[in-house]
């Protein structure tokens, strides 16, 4: 329940306290994040304001409004902003350092023995804030930043009124033109178009089918797009679909750099079929990469990704930072079928164990109305290496907190971090116990 003592609110709560206050003043909404369960907000001169509260690491409902009328003569300022403006209906959860890259084969890892500690610096209210608040650099490794998949889930977004929110919590957008057009100048981000040369009639690839592919990416850079996003660049047989034979495909994309020099290049090559081929030193892939920026990891380590093992849990690290040394970036992706918490917080884990601060994470049907706060976090620079111990527990600390997780097949692991710390999923805790498949994103 949330009550209004003069010009300070306050609410009941049990076991909770990081909290969001979403408040709705003429003309704007904002949400912030609130330590404790008392806030004195700053007065808007003039203006009755309405307030609304829910726990920050749950996905409980908003509470009762709460309504303070604002005498005139105030300093007129507005409410802070914690993440960025919000649209009219609130902002919903879903439900649900680089290091020296090793020879490929290799394991890029450091260990460490028990107990697992998570530092010794003293735990700070503020380090628990989230989003457009926070001071670390915008480059750190610990800081995710989300690439948008904007497929027809989120046309109802693509106004005006959603712009600040997107420009807030969003680094480059995937779009499907032509649709997508209206984002290069809505939302003045990095945009790249979807075209998929195995299903849209490009298959199997020769001259022509390259020619036409190149079309379509000439239009949307004409148009302002930065780049192509190139689906289903699947090299071996049983990756299905596939638009064609290896050459091919390592032709398409060279030819896509030809021609536009500057543009950004997302390749969407199954893990599984790829890798292998990059231990092999298979030409046309090494060709491939070459020429593109981006590596999609489709399906993160979600349920949909195949990866059961802690070897092959390993080896994704090994893949990631083989890319990393060409210079290359990874996005890691979400999971249809692990779209809740607990698998997007093993996903994003996972993702800041390896991140060099230019790779990108992505949610499934994340909106600014159903968005998982977990994205806004911000752990700073990495001060360690990615750690893993004898009993499969993968580590990494920064300046603002620490990352666990663990692996696939490893035995349940609690966890001791040696203070008080804050988890989007986990909520306030000193120790974390994760079965194998799961992780912790730790502020403080």
């Amino acid at each position: 329940m949330l009550n209004a003592d003069g010009e300070t609110l306050k609410w009941t709560g049990r076991t909770r306290d990081i909290y969001e206050l979403l408040t709705s003043a003429p003309g704007s909404q904002r949400l912030s994040t609130v330590v404790g369960r008392t806030i004195t907000p700053p007065a808007v001169s003039g203006a009755t304001v309405v307030y609304r509260v829910k726990a920050a690491e749950s996905e409980t409902a908003w509470s009762n409004e709460v309504s303070i009328t604002y005498a005139s003569g105030g300093d007129g300022g507005a409410p802070p902003v914690e993440g960025g403006e919000l649209p009219s209906e609130g902002a919903e959860p879903a439900p649900a350092a680089a290091e020296p890259a090793p020879a490929v084969g290799e394991a890029p890892l450091a260990r460490w023995e028990a107990p697992l500690e998570a530092g010794e610096a003293p735990l700070e209210e503020e380090g628990l804030l989230y989003g457009a608040g926070a001071s670390q650099p915008e480059e750190a490794a610990g800081r995710p930043k989300y690439r948008l998949d904007a497929a027809t889930y989120f046309a109802p977004f693509s106004t005006a009124q959603y712009a600040p929110w997107v420009k807030a919590h969003i680094s480059v957008i995937k779009g499907y033109p032509p649709f997508s057009d209206v984002y290069v100048g809505l939302f003045g981000l990095p945009l790249i178009g979807y075209h998929d040369p195995a299903t849209e009639g490009q298959a199997p690839l020769g001259q022509a089918g390259i020619n036409a592919y190149l079309a379509k990416v000439r239009r949307d850079m004409a148009v302002g797009y930065a780049g192509v996003f190139v689906d289903d660049a699947n090299w071996t047989a049983g990756f299905n679909p596939s638009p064609g034979p290896r050459a091919a495909l390592a032709n398409l994309l060279v030819a896509i750099r030809t021609a536009e020099p500057k543009a950004l290049i997302e390749m969407n090559s199954q893990y599984h079929d790829i890798w292998p081929l990059m231990k092999n030193h298979d030409p046309n892939v090494e060709r491939a990469l070459g020429v593109v920026n981006l590596v999609t990891k489709e399906f993160g380590v979600g349920p949909s990704s195949g990866i059961t093992t802690g070897q092959d849990y390993g080896e994704l690290f090994q893949f990631i930072d083989t890319l990393h040394a060409k210079g290359i970036h990874v996005v890691m992706t979400g999971d249809a079928l692990g779209n809740n918490v607990p698998t997007m917080e093993y996903n994003l884990a996972t993702y800041l164990l390896a991140n060099d601060g230019g790779d990108l994470i992505n949610g499934d049907k994340q909106t600014p109305l159903h968005w998982w706060r977990g994205f806004n976090v911000n752990l700073g620079d990495a001060t360690t290496h990615r750690e893993r111990s004898p009993r499969g527990v993968w580590k990494r600390v920064f300046s603002g907190g620490v990352v666990y997780t663990v692996e696939p097949g490893a035995a349940t692991q609690k966890i001791k971090l040696g203070k008080r710390m804050h988890s989007a999923q986990w909520g306030t805790v000193e120790s974390v116990t994760l079965a194998a498949g799961q992780g912790a994103v730790l502020v403080g």
